[in-house]
């Protein structure tokens, strides 16, 4: 009886084997062709640092971007953001491991409606860059941190919010750019080095303006920090403040004395 018990249990464990087996390959090819994202990507961050200001600010680039980007981010963001930066330090390039680049892939469609056609694409979560600039934010004793990354982006936080411009993170001080959707070039126009510089400034500008003041938008689709579902309305924004927004800066700087 005991030899037949035995026999049943060594079965039971060849089947778990197998079923671990398969159930390892079905995942593979699932994360192959984009039907789930293979790591959910947690943030750790021991002592996310406190609101104040003047504060540190880095700039992280994901990818190749000319020298000109990093003067001119650095020069509007003293600007709109008058005295609330000690430094803006240029922390230079990134480059995600083959191993780490493929970690949170998602594959989606986007469609071009002039076009009328679609291009698939990998998407990479947020959490992926926060989680570096966390490390960088810490490493370079930092008290706010952006990346620009010419890859495109899915929220973490909702993984059907995809082809984001950029997202920030407002409990740990970081946020994120993505320059794909930017380009004229993604929509098969011409290209416009100009255009493409103006809202590559506009949407770091928004996504620091985020760490600085908090989620909410402003309502004046003028302001730089009112929400842009397309290029369009990015290109109808202004570069800067609105009143509105001006006003809660002045606020910021009475109540830290700045």
């Amino acid at each position: 009886m005991s030899s037949r018990i035995k026999k049943f249990e060594r079965r039971i464990t060849k089947s778990k084997q197998k079923l671990k087996k398969y159930s390892e390959k079905i995942k593979k090819y699932a994360y192959r062709f984009g039907i789930a994202s293979p790591i959910n990507f947690q943030l750790i961050d021991k002592d996310p640092p406190q609101k104040m200001y003047p504060c540190n600010i880095g700039i992280l680039y994901s990818g190749t971007f000319l020298k000109r980007y990093s003067e001119l981010l650095s020069a509007h963001l003293e600007l709109i953001f008058d005295s609330c930066f000690f430094n803006i330090i240029d922390l230079g390039n990134h480059h995600f491991s083959k191993k780490d680049m493929k970690r949170g892939i998602k594959k989606e469609k986007y469609e071009i409606k002039v076009e009328k056609a679609s291009e698939r694409h990998q998407l990479h979560p947020t959490n992926k860059f926060f989680q570096v600039l966390i490390e960088k934010r810490i490493e370079n004793n930092l008290d706010m941190i952006a990346c620009i990354t010419k890859l495109p982006i899915y929220s973490s936080s909702n993984s059907d919010i995809v082809f984001l411009f950029g997202e920030a993170n407002i409990d740990h001080r970081c946020s994120i750019v993505s320059t794909l959707l930017l380009k004229e070039q993604f929509y098969k126009r011409k290209r416009n080095r100009n255009l493409y510089a103006l809202r590559i400034l506009k949407e770091v500008i928004h996504e620091v303006g985020h760490l600085i003041f908090g989620a909410l938008h402003c309502q004046n689709k003028k302001c730089v920090m009112s929400f842009a579902k397309n290029v369009e309305e990015i290109d109808y924004k202004y570069i800067g403040l609105c009143h509105s927004c001006q006003e809660k800066l002045e606020k910021l700087k009475q109540v830290y004395n700045f």
